[in-house]
């Protein structure tokens, strides 16, 4: 098994940003991630507001993707979920790992139980990996060309594997542990 990362931007360093700035250069990445800009000499980044941006590092490699649920409803307890990791990494699992990992912050963080997601049609891989994680194809709501899933979550976690406990580092320790994960 892989030690893998989920870092959230907001207590990402400099050297996080910049990888960060260097993946959303990757074309398959930045289709999913057009909305995501970075902020001229700021480690701020602009998007929509609600939204939980995170890098997934892996040890050795460094930032290999990015996770985010964006367009968080509190009051419905739901929100999109976006993920793309860079091609030496998909076979190995990680956009699996991410979006699970993402999911976990999102059901802990923001109490949520419905998450929608958007696959470009013909890309058969995302959506298996999302209907693995228990996502539904809808017909409404999607975009020209995309596929339209949804995951329903039940209100009650026990038991549930997307809703069980992951183990997080303590928030001090994040920029260690991002330090760790650049050090290839």
């Amino acid at each position: 098994m892989r030690e893998r990362q989920l870092i959230p931007i907001e207590v990402a360093g400099s050297a996080i940003s910049s990888a960060v700035r260097l993946l959303l250069e990757d074309p398959d990445i930045a289709e999913v991630f057009g909305w995501l800009r970075p902020e001229p000499d700021a480690r701020q980044w602009s998007g929509a507001e609600d939204t939980r941006l995170f890098a997934v590092a892996e040890r050795g490699s460094g930032i290999i993707g990015l996770a985010a649920l964006s367009d968080i409803r509190r009051e419905e307890r739901s929100a999109r979920l976006s993920c793309a990791v860079a091609a030496p990494y998909r076979l190995s699992g990680a956009g699996h790992w991410a979006a699970t990992e993402a999911i976990r912050r999102g059901v802990r963080l923001e109490d949520l139980r419905h998450v929608d997601a958007y696959v470009r049609e013909g890309h058969d891989t995302a959506r298996r990996v999302l209907e693995s994680l228990g996502f539904r194809a809808r017909q409404e709501g999607a975009p020209e060309g995309h596929l339209h899933l949804r995951l329903d979550l039940p209100n009650d976690s026990r038991g549930h594997f997307l809703m069980a406990p992951a183990a997080v580092p303590h928030r001090a320790s994040y920029g260690r542990a991002a330090s760790a994960a650049l050090s290839a």
